[in-house]
């Protein structure tokens, strides 16, 4: 079949598929036809004028341009390639869509039910360019049509896929973008939030999310910084749970104002680790009310079994009912032929699939149905010119035999983008790889700067100008605006291209690019860019130079302050490669600096050859003091306490490092229990004469011998503690004291203060001593910051406080040290901190049983989260029993196993665990009646629980709770033997109510009066009957109210044979019971009433 083809009104010849095209209402080509008078032929021969007649078209110049002119603005004549990739994805758009939909049900009030997750994590995987980014896209429409909702996205690519947490950066600052473009009053409310909830944390997320910043003005900056100051820096092991509390309180605040959010990560197989951790802080965040949609999109040919991805993924699938969210997967294909079809007939305006079907099937066999590689190969075809729109025709021509032929080497994507590219000036071609060097996503200002810088270096010829040549690059599709000031490519494929258009991309040339960013930006830009431009940089060859080791130690500790440590170890190695050889001599500061945060930081990774070997090398030098080298062998001893070695040898380790410094803390290890006691005496005599205010007051320390000591002593305490070396943890928290009234605060005064408040507790009963110290450790934690604030709080209040004031004044200090210790990172105090308060404490003081069950869902994920076996056992336990409490009482609800918690007898018991396990057993048989059993166990046992949880604020509650089902069994049966056990235990607790214990009052009362019962003294047994149960009704201890009722109304039935006060109490029993939440035993004491 032949055509012609019109040019300048000649007539040619060629083999053609011609094509009608369906849009036959562009004004711009009716413009054309009227003007130059194109109809659509019936036939080519229509188009040839008549032979011998010699009459050929005449246009002009003018009409020539004109036509141009018009040519150029013609849409009829293009191929259209917007949301092409969408076509044939119905059912993975309807899946998205339906996701979003459902969170936003649940966000309306609307969802059946309360149980269901409000955040919701989509994986879209595939091979590239399959149109997982468009399809992500999709949920736009969704949140564009939603009241509150909010879309951002982030990209990762494959230059600077070591940058610590680019994609999450790009998401949350385009948030913030969209936070200050909002409403003036939405803005200032958001503003607001975050002043009032964010503390440290919007110090931190700043740094990392500049965005943020732009939210505040200098004022607010000011306030902010003022109010943390005290309280930034923490240590390696904390700093992963600061960025886990910062990142979910930022996002619960903004959820908050804009839900349900949408996040979009695109390209997460080259996503680093602390990326995926953000990820997971996000979506398994339990205490997020508010609806969140996180979007991971990554090449499944790129991520299998060893990736880091693939075990996220796999750990995120485990937790998903736990952590109440759910995993959505989805599968995006390449397209079969029709689909394919499709597309073509999208791009050409066209109909008719059979018209296609030929050009379809050869565009599948080169693409094999990629939609992205399709667009490209569709390009390629038309700037080829083996795809046509002809005028004079009005349909697209090609044959199908030549576009075979032509493309048989066309082998990926790649290919076809470099063939395009090369066909561009070659200034534009160099430009192009400029910016495909400086990542997914770049600003035009920084290429201008490097192109200036470099571009003599590279051409010799005049070049145009950048901005034109970005512009042309957008028009051709290589790249596209995303912000202000900002561009990116659309695809990574192309970027990829741009990479390896020709050889200029080498080491050298990184290297050098980097070198000039580095000089050339201004402070603040290259803080913002500090990754990129090391990356760049350490890409190069190799060569000594202090500047650059001073350029990965600056990367390396803003890495590190982001818990990305497995970038801060690659800065460090690099910094470490371009130290000059001779740089102990020279600038000993500097690998100082590079060695020991290098040791701090794989010390954090966990790896202990590598901080043995930064050890080693600082240890070797003789250009070190011993002061200097102190960092790292502090570092050195935290190494041995992470390998679980022997506390002996750790504890002599620090007695040689402490000898050197001129420090002796044991004079004869022999006698360690005496120097204790000696020196906590001492301590405690000494600290009672100064005021609260003093040690508020007191300057900062700055000798860093003092704080070497400091920091070994800090050490030594705690492995002392943990292993059950109770002396010499004391006589370390008393020699903490000490220097820190000689030399000055740091930031383990207030935990060594804390030590001393507890041997001010247990050593001397001395509850004023215990106040105010207690008091003191507090204070300088308000004005002075410093670690262990969350553990500090949990041992001075659950330890020492619950006894020497009553327990709702201790909640609100609990409530608070669970909070620093999330902002702080102490993880794993804070949950005790917070199980204390929301379970433990108010089970002692007698809150209902519902208000204790509704927690334990809450508390559950984050002791999970916190990887605490015991404490969720212990939790599980406990949920356990109060689940119980409510049964109706019977011989098999009284056995502690149930569907929450169930014992195996054949594994061994943690102690903790089993104590835990004593107490709640023996709750149940007390709230059941079965004293017997109780009693027996006392007498078999004796002080099991005391013995082993010395120092537990419910200590005094279980020995009383054992004392009424010793004294019920004395009354019963008259055996001694638990009149004797009783009594014992009530002496205990008298003396207890006399030192000042105000939670037992109504204990002591109790006891007293079924002592008095027992002995027959009945005006003085009713007097303090009626006491303890005024005293436990007016506190609150609803459980004690119904059992000191339950126990009256025995003795006046049984001893005084009054039916009708005896009723009466039972009644009374019984509402208490039912307020409480035991509503089975209140059952069984209504029948018994009832049958009186």
């Amino acid at each position: 079949m032949t055509e012609t083809k019109l040019s300048n009104g000649a007539l040619h010849e060629q083999a053609d598929n011609s094509i009608d095209c369906a849009n036959d209402h562009d004004p711009l080509s009716l413009s054309i036809r009227s003007n130059y008078s194109f109809s659509k032929p019936e036939s080519l021969a229509q188009l040839r004028p008549e032979r011998g007649s010699g009459v050929l078209p005449i246009i002009t110049k003018a009409e020539n341009r004109q036509l141009e002119k018009t040519m150029a603005e013609l849409t009829i004549n293009k191929l259209k390639f917007n949301s092409k990739g969408l076509i044939g994805r119905q059912q993975e758009i309807t899946t998205l869509k339906s996701c979003f939909r459902c969170l936003e049900t649940q966000n309306n009030g609307e969802s059946l039910h309360d149980s269901e997750a409000v955040k919701d994590l989509v994986f879209l995987h595939g091979f590239s360019g399959v149109g997982k980014s468009k399809l992500a896209e999709t949920v736009k429409e969704e949140v564009a049509a939603s009241k509150n909702a909010m879309f951002v996205e982030g990209k990762y690519d494959f230059v600077t896929m070591d940058e610590p947490f680019s994609g999450i950066v790009q998401a949350y600052g385009s948030l913030c973008n969209q936070i200050k473009d909002s409403e003036l009053g939405i803005r200032e409310a958001v503003k607001l939030s975050i002043m009032e909830n964010m503390e440290q944390e919007t110090e931190m997320l700043k740094e990392l999310i500049p965005e943020l910043g732009s939210l505040f003005n200098n004022q607010d900056i000011d306030s902010i910084s003022v109010s943390t100051r005290s309280s930034l820096g923490t240590s390696n092991e904390n700093r992963q749970e600061n960025w886990r509390h910062a990142f979910r309180l930022f996002t619960r605040i903004l959820g908050s104002f804009f839900h349900p959010i949408v996040i979009v990560l695109d390209d997460l197989q080259w996503a680093d680790p602390a990326s995926l951790d953000v990820l997971e802080y996000l979506i398994s965040d339990v205490q997020n009310p508010y609806p969140l949609m996180i979007i991971g999109c990554y090449r499944s040919n790129e991520v299998n079994e060893t990736s880091i991805l693939y075990n996220r993924m796999q750990d995120l699938s485990d937790k998903t009912e736990r952590f109440a969210f759910r995993i959505t997967d989805i599968e995006v294909k390449s397209c079969d032929v029709d689909a394919v079809n499709k597309m073509i007939m999208s791009m050409m305006s066209i109909d008719d699939e059979e018209k296609t079907q030929e050009l379809a099937e050869a565009c599948y066999k080169r693409t094999l149905g990629n939609p992205f590689f399709l667009i490209e190969f569709m390009k390629l075809l038309q700037a080829e010119g083996l795809l046509e729109f002809h005028l004079g025709l009005m349909k697209w021509v090609y044959n199908v035999s030549k576009i075979e032929d032509a493309t048989m080497s066309t082998a990926n994507v790649v290919d076809l983008l470099q063939t395009r590219m090369r066909k561009l000036p070659n200034d534009m071609q160099v430009l192009l790889q400029y910016a495909a060097c400086l990542g997914s996503s770049f600003s035009p200002s920084t290429l201008q700067f490097v192109w200036k810088e470099n571009r003599s270096i590279i051409l010799t010829d005049d070049v145009s100008n950048v901005d034109d040549m970005l512009k042309l690059a957008e028009q051709a599709n290589f790249m596209e605006s995303c912000g202000t000031d900002q561009l990116r490519w659309v695809h990574d494929k192309v970027q990829e291209a741009a990479l390896s258009l020709s050889d200029l991309v080498t080491p050298a040339f990184q290297f050098q690019l980097g070198l000039c960013l580095y000089h050339g930006l201004e402070n603040k830009e290259l803080d913002k860019r500090l990754f990129d431009i090391t990356d760049l940089i350490n890409k190069g060859a190799g060569v000594s130079r202090e500047e650059l080791a001073t350029l990965n130690l600056r990367a390396a500790k803003k890495a590190q302050r982001t818990s990305a440590f497995l970038s801060a170890s690659k800065y460090i190695a690099n910094g470490i490669r371009f130290l000059p050889s001779d740089s102990w001599d020279t600038d000993r500061w500097l690998p100082l600096q590079l060695y020991s945060r290098g040791a701090e930081i794989e010390l954090a990774l966990g790896r202990t050859e590598k901080v043995d070997e930064y050890v080693g090398a600082v240890r070797n030098t003789e250009a070190c003091t011993l002061i200097e080298t102190m960092p790292v062998q502090v570092i050195k001893m935290r190494s041995l306490v992470s390998q679980v070695v022997i506390a002996d040898s750790i504890n002599d380790h620090a007695l040689a490092l402490l000898k050197k410094l001129g420090f002796q803390l044991v004079w004869n290890r022999k006698l360690v229990r005496a120097q204790a006691l000696t020196l906590a005496i001492r301590t405690i005599k000494k600290v009672k004469r100064l005021s609260v205010h003093h040690f508020a007051s007191l300057r900062k320390m700055k000798d860093p011998k003092q704080r070497a000591i400091l920091n070994i002593l800090s050490i030594v305490r705690v492995v002392a503690f943990k292993s059950k070396n109770v002396f010499l943890s004391m006589m370390c928290a008393c020699k903490m004291v000490e220097l820190t009234l000689a030399h000055g605060v740091s930031d383990m005064s207030g935990a060594s203060l804390g030590g001393l408040a507890n041997a001010a507790f247990f050593l001397k009963h001395d509850h004023a001593a215990t106040l105010q110290i207690s008091e003191m450790a507090f204070a300088v934690h308000e004005r002075h910051g410093g670690s262990r604030v969350a553990e500090t709080t949990y041992t001075i209040c659950a330890h020492c406080l619950a006894r020497v004031k009553p327990l709702h004044e201790c909640l609100p200090m609990m409530m608070k040290g669970y909070s620093h210790g999330a902002r702080s990172g102490e993880i794993e105090w804070s949950v005790y901190n917070l199980m204390m308060c929301l379970i433990f404490f108010p089970y002692v003081m007698g809150k209902t049983l519902d208000q204790i069950l509704e927690q334990f869902p809450k508390i559950l994920p984050q002791v999970e989260e916190a990887e605490l076996k015991v404490a969720l056992l212990i939790v599980r336990t406990f949920w356990q029993l109060v689940v119980k409490l409510q049964l109706v009482p019977s011989d098999k609800a009284a056995k502690l196993d149930g569907d929450i918690f169930k014992q195996d007898n054949k594994v061994e018991l943690n102690p903790v665990h089993a104590r835990i396990i004593h107490l709640a057993q023996g709750e149940l048989f007390l709230f059941y009646g079965h004293y017997q059993t109780l009693a027996n166990r006392d007498i078999e046992k004796g002080d099991l629980f005391a013995d082993s949880a010395k120092t537990s604020f419910m200590i005094p509650m279980e020995a009383f709770h054992r004392g009424i089902a010793l004294y019920a069994m004395a009354k019963r049966t008259k055996v001694r033997k638990y009149r004797t056990r009783a009594n014992r235990l009530q002496k205990r607790i008298s003396k207890w109510a006399k030192e000042g214990n105000p939670n037992v009052k109504h204990y002591d009362l109790m006891l007293r009066a079924e002592q008095a019962s027992l002995n027959r003294r009945y005006g003085v047994a009713d007097y303090l009957y009626k006491e303890a149960i005024i005293q436990a009704a007016r506190t609150g201890h609803l459980h004690h109210a119904a059992l000191f009722h339950e126990r009256y109304a025995e003795y006046r039935l049984k001893d005084h044979g009054d039916v009708d006060d005896g009723k009466y109490h039972l009644a009374e029993a019984v509402r208490y019971y039912s307020e409480w939440g035991a509503v089975g035993k209140a059952e069984v004491l209504r029948k018994e009433m009832e049958a009186m």
